[in-house]
C-alpha cells in the first residue's frame, strides 16, 4: 500500500503514505490525531472465571474492545 494517500476527515489535508502504512486504519493526520486526543479509544474489561455466587474474584484474561472517536470538523470548517 506504499504511495496512497487520502485525506483526513477533520482538516482534509493528505495523510502521508507512511502513517496510512504504519496504522491502516486511520482517518486522522498525525496533526489532527494529537489534537483530539487519539484517535482510538480502548477499553479493557477482566473476564471472571468464578462460579456463581462465589466472593472470589477468579480473572482468567482481558478483553479489549478497539472503538474509533466521532472526529469533530476543525473550527472555521
Amino acid at each position: 500500500m506504499p504511495g496512497k494517500t487520502r485525506p483526513c476527515e477533520r482538516c482534509k489535508t493528505m495523510i502521508p503514505p507512511e502513517r496510512i502504512e504504519a496504522v491502516p486504519e486511520t482517518r486522522l493526520c498525525v496533526q489532527c490525531s494529537q489534537t483530539v486526543g487519539g484517535e482510538f479509544e480502548l477499553r479493557v474489561t477482566p473476564e471472571n472465571l468464578a462460579k456463581t455466587g462465589s466472593l472470589k474474584k477468579n480473572y482468567g484474561s482481558w478483553t479489549i474492545e478497539k472503538r474509533r472517536k466521532r472526529p469533530r470538523p476543525e473550527a472555521g470548517n
